[in-house]
Order: structure tokens, then sequence, then C-alpha cells
């Protein structure tokens, strides 16, 4: 394992990060998956970055996210700002194609 230090979670490799004490952070092998994968229970709008975490699924094969919403407890949020963090996640996974 590779230790790295990092101000902030960047979507700058397809690495899987694991955050340590005192602003560090260890490199972790990702998962080795056989197929495609459907995450059929995220919540998008309880996430510090959605974009992010929609490129990183892109990155790993997930072809399919459900994410889940309480109308009462979250309101409108996701479904305003799905479009956006889409358009994000598309933008940090061709930035990241362009420089392989």
């Amino acid at each position: 394992m590779a230790d790295e230090t990092q101000t902030d979670p960047v979507f700058f490799d397809t690495l899987f990060h694991r955050k340590r004490k005192h602003g560090k952070w260890d490199t972790v092998d990702a998962p080795q998956l056989e197929g495609l994968v459907a995450d059929t229970h995220a919540h998008l709008q309880l996430l510090d970055d959605p974009a992010l975490a929609l490129a990183r699924c892109a990155a790993h094969g997930v072809g399919f996210l459900c994410t889940i919403t309480d109308v009462y407890e979250d309101g409108p949020v996701t479904y305003d700002r799905l479009d956006a963090w889409r358009h994000e996640a598309a933008v940090d996974v061709a930035k990241l194609v362009h420089r392989c």
C-alpha cells in the first residue's frame, strides 16, 4: 500500500483511497469485479460529493445505480441536482480517460 497525503478527496485516478488520521490517505486495491454491478440502494444526497461517487461508479463498472430518497426528509434535492451531478461526473471521467 502506498501512503499519500491529500487535503481533499480528489478524483485524479481510479484508485481506491482510504482516509487515515491527520489528512493522510492510503491507496488500497479496488475490488476485481467479474461483470457490471448494480447498486440498488444509494443515498446520493447524503454524500459530500455525489458527482465524485458517480464518476467512481462509472470507472469501476457500476452499470446501474438507484438512489433512494424520502420525500419528507430529502425533499426534491436529489431530483433537482441529479443532472448536474451526472454532468460533473462525466467531465471527471472524460478528464481521467484523456490522461491515460
